[in-house]
């Protein structure tokens, strides 16, 4: 028995469970649900053996531009002076990235018509479906600040950015999710502030947008 089967195990008793769960959704449900698990469940193989095979390379190359540190809790042993690639959360990423923007897609297009559209020797139409503008900005604003948040953290790889720099730049890669948001925007204070003489609700208005 390896070092990690029995967590290897728990996952894969995990992965089991899903994927029996989901087979059940996509058979009790309408051919569009089950046809966007399918391509779920295919794009989610293809991203993780993306990402298995895409870290070995960035390793390589981030190593041989210096990009690489030392595990300081080894520190006098032989494991200690092994070099350790940084800068790898650039190959999750990027496959993340990948990912939701195909997967963007599935918004826009009946997921069976898609996937008959492919397997039909003679195919037909795929139909579309209007995608609502406000979905549009919430989805492309949380897109920009994963990828300012990606490049946060190459930069202070190669950088160093100081940590007042760091504390302040997330701040400025929530604002396009925060100016994007339109649902509501007050709280539910706790009882005991409540009884303290404040508001049931507080609406943080100016303070939040």
């Amino acid at each position: 028995m390896g070092r990690y089967s029995g967590l290897q195990l728990v996952v894969c008793a995990w992965l089991f469970g899903c994927a029996v769960a989901s087979i059940q959704v996509a058979v009790n449900s309408s051919s569009r649900i089950s046809g966007s698990l399918i391509i779920c469940a295919c794009m989610s193989l293809w991203s993780f053996y993306a990402t298995k095979s895409l870290i070995p390379v960035i390793a390589k190359s981030t190593e041989a531009k210096g990009l690489f540190g030392y595990d300081i809790n080894k520190k006098g042993t032989e494991a200690g002076e092994k070099k350790i690639p940084e800068s790898l959360g650039l190959a999750v990423g990027l496959v993340f990235l990948v990912c939701m923007i195909l997967l963007q897609q599935l918004h826009y297009y009946d997921a069976s018509g898609f996937l008959a559209y492919f397997t039909n020797v003679t195919p037909g139409e795929v139909n579309r479906q209007v995608a609502a503008d406000e979905w549009l900005v919430d989805y492309n604003a949380a897109l920009a600040t994963i990828c300012f948040m990606l490049f946060l953290g190459f930069a202070d790889d190669v950088l160093d950015i100081p940590w007042r720099v760091k504390l302040l730049l997330p701040l400025l890669a929530s604002l396009p999710l925060m100016i994007a948001y339109s649902g509501g925007t007050s709280i539910v204070l706790p009882k005991p502030l409540r009884e303290m003489g404040l508001p049931e609700f507080l609406e943080l208005g100016i303070l939040y947008k």
